[in-house]
This record gives C-alpha cells, structure tokens and sequence, in this order.
C-alpha cells in the first residue's frame, strides 16, 4: 500500500505557519526558565508571584478575547483582523524586552497584563484568517500544521535551544534572543498585507482547530 502526503499549502497559510513558528520558538527559549527570572531578578519575588503573574495573563487574554473575536468578525474585510494581529504580536515583543527592565512585582504584573491583552489580540486575529485561507479538502491537514508545526515542534526547538543559551549566556541574553525572534516575526508579518483583499470568505463554522 502506497501512503501519499500532499504538503502543498497556499502562500498565506505559509506565511500564518512560520510566523507561528517563529513567535512560539521564541517564547519557548525562555518559558521554561521564567520562575528561575522571577526569583532571581524581580525584588522580593516568591513563587506565589510567579503564580499571579501567570494568573493575570490568563484572565486578561479571557477576558479581552471572545469581546474582541466577535468585533473583528462583525466587520467585513480583513484589513482589521491584520492590524489585530500585528498589534498582538507587537504587544508580545514590548512584554518580552520589558522583563529586561524590570525589579519589581507590580512592574511583573503590568507586563503580564499588557502580555495578556496581546495574546487575546494575536489569537482572536489569527484563528479567523487562518480558517479563512484553509485549503478545500486540507482541513485536517493543515490545521494539524498548525497544532505539529506551529505549537509543538516550535516549543520544543525554542527550548532546547534555550536550555544551550541561558547555560551559555545567561537569561538575559535568552530573554533579547527571544525579543529579536519576536520582532523578526512581527516585522515578518508585512508580507501578508497585500495577500488579504478585505473580502471573507465563507466558512464551515463546524470545522474547529485541533486541540494544541
């Protein structure tokens, strides 16, 4: 028997997958080791801090989302899901170089409210335009791309990457590593503005994303 896998993919989804890549390979440089930053460097810090902080991030990303998913889905044309997006991903690279300037909880906080409201920004944006460009007949496919590719295997390369770097040249260096990651992908994210004609396409509301 004769398995054949067709990895063919439109320009948009292309370019919506190694921005994905590229943003968690970054994040992933530093996740693993953000309590040892939290202790090490923020005055004061427990791990009671570390807990809220990532606490303020869920709640602010709950609570911004859904609200914000459904404006961009009420207006026609995809110019407003882009902007959405880049302002999510450049909210993502301002809370990443901002740890570098940090020493206190409440500062700690801040940033992870303001990392928050990014995250709702970038995923609201990016699940519409990706169902949106989804290849007929790829469905599973590609969103399986995005669970392998853009979730998975890019957290894992950003931390083992991470582990050799913050062994080699400390969290601090990781932590820029990371930002410039983030920032090459959002700057990155210019080449998609011209592929979005601000037409919707129609689609199957039945076929939801795989769970990462």
């Amino acid at each position: 028997m004769r398995i054949h896998i067709n990895i063919s993919v439109n320009r948009i989804i292309q370019v919506l997958l190694l921005f994905l890549f590229i943003v968690n390979m970054g994040g992933g440089l530093f996740d693993p080791f953000f309590a040892v930053f939290v202790k090490g460097f923020i005055v004061g810090a427990t791990l009671k801090t570390v807990g809220f902080a990532a606490a303020l991030y869920a709640i602010s990303k709950s609570i911004l989302q859904l609200p914000l998913a459904k404006k961009i889905d009420a207006k026609a044309g995809e110019r407003d899901d882009f902007f959405v997006l880049l302002a999510g991903s450049s909210l993502g690279f301002i809370f990443t170089m901002g740890l570098l300037f940090i020493h206190m909880p409440y500062e700690l906080y801040v940033l992870e409210i303001i990392n928050g409201v990014g995250g709702a920004c970038l995923a609201a944006a990016y699940y519409g335009i990706f169902a949106r460009h989804i290849d007929r007949g790829s469905e599973g496919f590609e969103w399986s791309l995005f669970s392998v590719w853009g979730l998975t295997l890019s957290a894992a390369v950003g931390s083992m990457a991470g582990g050799i770097v913050a062994d080699a040249l400390g969290l601090y260096n990781t932590i820029l590593l990371s930002g410039l990651l983030e920032f090459l992908a959002t700057l990155g994210l210019v080449v998609l503005y011209p592929m979005l004609d601000g037409t919707r396409k129609k689609v199957d509301l039945t076929k939801l994303p795989p769970m990462a």
